[in-house]
């Protein structure tokens, strides 16, 4: 199917009722509790048509669509929806050129629907979707996928999982007037083929196929039989499109999720930008042979230290799939926490036989920043690639990941196309031969910095300027946006000393608790919060963190900011200046180890017992102090007292001083409830203060 076939069914196609949009952009902003990252491979090629079998506007999730038009003309984009039960509607969006606009899926479709849909524009574009979701509540994290240039007969995916802690689904998606009907087909790690024969897609229409179940997939296996590639097949010539999505609880530290495009056919040969064995990355790669005979695989690793090692020989029995660890030494490079640890990849058959190759990561970045990214390599190097999303806004780090696997030097130019209609050049970025860059786009060195506002949610354009083609990938890390901010700048802004109270400016409000003994009603206050999708700061005293650590973890996990409040609670005014600095210093110590987290630069006194030599004293040992402007005095009121205390004297700017005690439980709920409901944004203590007085 052309481009231009797609283009002028793509009304007929969903018998659709157009609504006609101004320019809307919205801002990509994860919801408070998650974190984790995804990843895109770039296109070389912008298009005119994107399909998306893959999206949801349930509970737990948000579906943002990031469309790029590189041209220097304005053009229309017609997204058309298509939802689970069969309905259908388009709206337009104008995209001005050299511009990424953002579109919240939530804006235009009811909640509770699954929905495909399919982009057409007049002029080519590129378009991305990124999700940020929380599964069943505990696996939390995000993906980002480029979309299908058009509907094939035929689908393959490399990776996928049915193991215990993994669900794994295919979302299938009929854009025709006519029925697809499919053949699934399961080639298994333990070299056993399953297949699902005769599977219908309704016209018009998007079904999702659970693999962790029997029925259709394969059901649950924790063994290599659940490690599994794909091909689904039209037995009736009708095109369909294809994505796989999987979420996992994967060990004890990485839960999330990851979702890939699939492609119409294996190749002989497969090159990844990304990869990383750095301490809390986990990289493997899955290669699945769906042909009747076996293949043999050679891998190249390019490392970030100019290091290069190869793998030769490698066995991928017929009809089956086979995982390569790539942080392990035997078929990969090993765990090395530098740049050798950044590593692309180059993967190529020698004896003729195709083969799939995604390459999956499951990572820690940064203490809890956990979740997992995957996705099929490109099929040859590049002079000139494509994203539609990027951001570097508080809570986001970007990273371009550029592999040259050729022996001459490339010199690669990026521009960077900004939500605000700017734009940003970096020129002459030196990638030497058989190596691989790694460009924090944060960073203002050969990315845009850090960027707060519209000017951060961005697109780009990778060229080579020498000819000496490339291949790109972009990786993104998110987390609650006080985990970005330079808490010790914002510190600085206040000038140290204490502060009581946050700029009267803006409707901020931060709720600080001090948790000092009471184990099950911290738990209950982090439910409540959970519950709530809210991150506040967290006075600490050191013996609890010590006697709780995993109170702490979950704490830290569930993005919440910890701060000191000492070790075990004494009046300061009694105290030398030895005992204060070991006060500060031990809880310190004791949270780091339990976190990873330092509780610099927060500090509260216990009884709120302080002077001005103490106050020097503290932030002389990195700490501002923090008193408050709102006793809701739930350490000797009842619930309803303190909820009515902080209800009744809320303002802009204010710090609420909790404890954790019994009425503090009681009084969370209502008190969340009414100052929200009153337009009031409650955040942490970083995010109430940054970046300084207004």
């Amino acid at each position: 199917m052309t481009e231009k076939s797609i283009s002028a069914n793509a009304i007929k196609i969903f018998g659709i009722l157009v609504a006609i949009v101004v320019i809307q952009v919205f801002s990509p902003v994860a919801l408070a509790q998650r974190n984790g990252g995804h990843l895109s491979r770039s296109c070389s090629q912008a298009s005119k048509a994107w399909f998306f079998a893959e999206g949801t506007t349930r509970e737990g999730f948000k579906e943002w669509i990031c469309l790029l038009n590189p041209g220097d003309e304005p053009t229309e984009a017609h997204i058309s929806y298509m939802l689970d039960g069969g309905e259908a509607f388009s709206k337009k969006y104008g995209i001005p050129p050299g511009q990424r606009i953002t579109i919240d899926v939530a804006r235009d479709v009811e909640p509770d629907r699954d929905v495909s849909l399919l982009i057409t524009s007049g002029n080519p574009i590129l378009a991305e979707r990124s999700m940020y979701f929380s599964y069943k509540g505990n696996y939390t994290g995000g993906h980002s996928t480029s979309g299908a240039k058009a509907p094939q007969e035929e689908w393959h995916f490399a990776e996928g999982c049915t193991r215990n802690g993994f669900d794994t689904f295919l979302c299938l998606q009929n854009p025709q007037d006519e029925n697809s009907i499919v053949d699934i087909e399961y080639c298994c790690g333990d070299g056993l083929l399953e297949e699902r024969k005769g599977v219908t897609i309704p016209a018009h229409s998007r079904i999702t196929v659970p693999v962790h179940e029997p029925e259709l997939g394969i059901g649950r296996h924790d063994n290599v039989h659940g490690d599994f590639s794909i091909r689904v097949k039209s037995s009736n010539e009708v095109p369909f499109v294809a994505e796989r999505s999987v979420y996992f609880n994967y060990g004890p530290f990485f839960n999330g999720g990851h979702a890939v495009t699939g492609v119409p056919s294996p190749a002989e040969e497969w090159h990844f930008a990304e990869g990383c064995t750095r301490d809390g990355f986990e990289t493997y790669l899955c290669l699945g042979n769906p042909n009747t005979e076996d293949a043999l695989v050679d891998i190249d690793y390019y490392c970030g230290d100019g290091s290069h090692q190869s793998r030769k020989g490698i066995l991928i029995p017929k009809k089956s799939r086979y995982t390569v660890p790539v942080h392990e030494p035997e078929l990969g490079i090993g765990r090395h926490d530098n740049a050798r640890g950044d590593v692309s990849i180059n993967i190529r058959t020698t004896n003729g036989v195709p083969i799939l190759a995604e390459r999956s990561v499951y990572f820690t970045y940064k203490p809890f920043w956990s979740d997992g990214h995957s996705d099929f390599g490109s099929l040859a190097p590049e002079e000139c690639w494509f994203f539609a999303e990027g951001c570097t806004r508080q809570g986001y780090d970007t990273y371009i990941c550029i592999g040259n696997t050729s022996d001459k030097d490339a010199i690669v130019k990026i521009t960077y196309y900004c939500g605000d209609g700017t734009q940003e050049l970096k020129k002459d970025i030196l990638i030497p031969g058989l190596h691989r860059l790694t460009i924090p786009v944060h960073s203002s060195v050969h990315g845009i910095g850090r960027c707060d506002n519209l000017h951060g949610d961005f697109g780009a354009k990778i060229e080579s300027t020498n000819g000496v083609p490339v291949v790109v990938e972009r990786a993104m890390y998110f987390a609650p946006r006080w985990r970005t901010m330079d808490r010790d700048a914002v510190a600085s802004a206040w000038q140290w000393g204490e502060i009581t109270r946050g700029s009267i400016s803006t409707n901020k409000i931060a709720l600080t608790f001090d948790i000092e003994y009471n184990r099950g009603n911290s738990i209950a206050i982090l439910d409540i919060l959970k519950q709530k999708n809210l991150n506040c700061t967290m006075f600490t005293q050191g013996t609890f963190a010590s006697g709780n650590p995993d109170v702490m973890q979950r704490m830290a996990n569930e993005g919440h900011e910890i701060a000191n409040h000492s070790l075990s609670h004494p009046l300061f005014t009694s105290l030398s200046g030895e005992e204060v600095s070991s006060q500060l210093r031990r809880t310190d110590d004791i949270v780091r180890s339990v976190t990873g987290f330092s509780t610099r630069p927060y500090f509260r006194f216990p009884y709120g017992g302080r002077n001005g030599q103490l106050i020097s004293h503290v932030n002389a040992e990195g700490y501002l102090s923090v008193y408050w402007t709102i006793d809701s005095q739930d350490w000797r009121a009842s619930s309803d007292t303190a909820r009515s205390t902080v209800c009744s004297q809320a303002c802009n700017g204010a710090i609420i001083l909790m404890h954790d005690r019994d009425s503090t439980v009681g009084a969370i709920p209502g008190i969340i409830e009414d100052l929200e409901s009153r337009g009031f944004n409650l955040v942490t203590l970083t995010e109430l203060l940054y970046p300084g007085p207004q």
